[in-house]
Order: structure tokens, then sequence, then C-alpha cells
């Protein structure tokens, strides 16, 4: 995917279909919590999230480094420790949601839900992922 608009678009719509299952997921904590909830509905739909966030994780690692190296002009370097410290929360919060009781859930999808709102504040902006090419120029 060259467009960076429309990459753009795709990473925010996973982003959406993230939030609508982590909500599912604290619905049904909450109801587990109030004493009337089925914790095998529970672990399926944290299942269902971890699926869906690796996927997500996957496409996004694959496709937005080879993007942002094209339309960044501050270089390499920056775009190199932006996704090895992304990359190493993707993976903290993998390991965090196979955890269980509904409390540790919770901050899991509390630290998913604010790493989802800093890569749409840093990466996923249609300031930083834009069709036209930014370029510094040289000798200016």
């Amino acid at each position: 995917m060259n467009n960076p608009s429309k990459l753009l678009e795709e990473l925010l719509r996973q982003h959406a279909q993230l939030r609508v299952m982590m909500d599912h997921c604290e619905q049904l904590a909450d109801e587990i919590d109030a004493g009337r909830g089925d914790v095998s509905a529970l672990l399926r739909e944290v299942a269902r999230l971890r699926v869906a966030f690796d996927a997500h994780n996957k496409f996004e690692e694959q496709l937005l480094r080879p993007v942002l190296r094209e339309i960044d002009a501050f270089g390499e370097v920056r775009i190199e420790r932006m996704f090895t410290n992304h990359v190493d929360e993707h993976r903290s919060m993998r390991l965090t949601l196979h955890e269980g009781p509904t409390n540790e859930l919770r901050g899991a999808i509390d630290t998913l839900r604010v790493h989802l709102e800093s890569e749409e504040r840093y990466f996923l902006s249609s300031r930083v992922l834009r069709d036209d090419l930014v370029t510094l120029e040289s000798g200016s």
C-alpha cells in the first residue's frame, strides 16, 4: 500500500475495530465482577482481541515503516527509534493480554487504549501520512 492516506484510513479503521472489541471485553468483565458473567465468553473475546491486535501489528509494522521512510524528511534514525519503541509496546501489551483476572485485563485494555491514541497522535495523522511528499531542501 503505497498511498499514505489509504494506509492511514485502513489503520484508523483497524483501531476502531480494536476499540469495539476492547469495549466488549470490558462489558464482559463488568458482568463477571457483578457475579453474573460468563468467564468463557470473556476468554473467547480476549482471544479474539489478541488475534486482531496481532494481525493489526503485523500489518502496521510491515507497511508503516516503508511509508514513513519514503515521506519522512527527518531520516532513518528517527524512524528506527520510533519503530523499536513501538514494537516493544506491542510485545508488552500482547503479554499482558494473556493474564487472567479482570483487573489485570482492564489494565491491559487501558494500556492498549493509550497506545492507540499515541499511535494516532504521532504516526497516524494526516500531517504525517499524506500523499504529497515533504522533503528538506539541501543547501538552504
